[in-house]
């Protein structure tokens, strides 16, 4: 159970974390304005990813309440940390959206290819082939730290086998849909989920 005092901070954190984290994701489901698609691989190719995500995001919805009640809690921030932690979750929501706006009408929730698809590699698709992926691991990393639960932390490894699972499925079927030399270059020289602290030197001619 949360103790009293100096931890009422993290109480009012972690309520303010998952407040921002559920409008998020009710704005993220309501905007439209994308392409039209023109195919995709097939829900059931996608129903592996989305029960794990599922799973995950289960995870993570219940975990605040279990730790209320002492349950799966395995730590408690002081208020410094927890909100160092609500920034975390501030950073991940700014980068799906950067990469969302980025990727305006080409963007999709699902895995589909859209008119006048083609491979995005500036702005934060420079930095990872999958930043709204990436963000949305950040966001929940920055939940499960900020609640302090063992089931927050198994619902974001959860969230990231099953995002893993969605991004390897996208590749394979753009590079079907594009043409593989289309994707190629951009997979060779940018990591798919995990930015490079350098990034490589350009190959010298011989």
């Amino acid at each position: 159970m949360y103790p009293e005092g100096a931890n009422a901070m993290q109480t009012l954190a972690l309520m303010i974390g998952y407040g921002l984290w559920f409008v998020f994701v009710i704005a993220w489901n309501v905007t439209a304005g994308v392409a039209p698609t023109l195919a995709t691989p097939g829900a059931r190719r996608e129903r592996l990813y989305r029960l794990v995500v599922s799973l995950g995001l289960m995870m993570i919805v219940l975990a605040p309440f279990l730790a209320i009640r002492g349950g799966f809690q395995i730590w408690t921030n002081p208020p410094l940390l927890a909100w160092a932690m609500l920034l975390v979750v501030v950073a991940g929501i700014a980068l799906c959206w950067w990469a969302r706006l980025h990727l305006g009408r080409l963007w999709s929730a699902e895995v589909t290819r859209k008119e006048g698809h083609r491979v995005v590699d500036t702005g934060p698709y420079r930095l990872v082939r999958h930043p709204i992926y990436s963000g949305f691991i950040v966001m929940d990393l920055g939940l499960a730290l900020l609640c302090g639960s063992a089931l927050a932390l198994v619902g974001v490894a959860v969230i990231a086998l099953g995002l893993s699972i969605k991004a390897r499925l996208e590749e394979e079927f753009l590079c079907d849909e594009l043409g593989a030399a289309a994707y190629r270059s951009y997979k060779a020289r940018t990591p798919m989920l995990v930015p490079r602290l350098a990034r490589r030197p350009a190959a010298q001619e011989p």
